[in-house]
């Protein structure tokens, strides 16, 4: 067996376990979606969860959070307002400016979405024992460590996760 051959069917290598799990999650995102159909795009979903969590906020800063250019965020805005789902208002602190917020409407889509996506996992979680739900709970603090990726773009290592989730609450 040539070394190539037995690093792909290694299931443990670091590029089969990532091609696994990027297409699981892919996966999982299209079944979580499919729990509550809406009009939104994920983009469109994401803006609006960071306003929602982290609202009042302008336009750049939504920019800079999403990861998207200033007009990119702009024309998201446009279309989350259009929809009912944000709202913007003068800033206080600068009058030429404005800060984004959430309506009522886009603070519920959010929470019914949240709340059938996770009676939905939450189903699948209690039919598994209690050794494969300690070791999911592991992985998604890894996973949550991937997300929160430090400035440098490497992510951030399970310590640095777990001192920052605890300075948040």
């Amino acid at each position: 067996m040539s070394e190539v051959t037995s690093a792909t069917s290694d299931v443990s290598a670091p590029h089969v376990l990532a091609a696994r799990l990027r297409l699981s999650m892919v996966h999982l995102s299209r079944q979580l979606r499919r729990m509550d159909p809406s009009e939104l795009t994920i983009t469109q979903f994401s803006a609006l969860a960071t306003v929602v969590r982290n609202g009042p906020l302008g336009v750049g800063h939504l920019a800079e959070i999403e990861g998207l250019p200033s007009p990119a965020a702009t024309r998201l805005a446009d279309r989350l307002e259009e929809a009912g789902l944000i709202a913007r208002r003068a800033n206080p602190a600068d009058r030429r400016g404005v800060q984004l917020m959430a309506t009522t409407a886009g603070t519920e889509l959010l929470t019914r979405r949240a709340q059938v996506g996770n009676a939905w996992l939450a189903g699948h979680l209690s039919a598994l024992n209690k050794a494969d739900r300690l070791a999911l709970e592991r992985a998604v603090t890894l996973l949550e460590s991937f997300a929160t990726e430090c400035k440098d773009g490497t992510p951030a290592t399970t310590a640095e996760h777990h001192h920052s989730k605890e300075t948040r609450t």
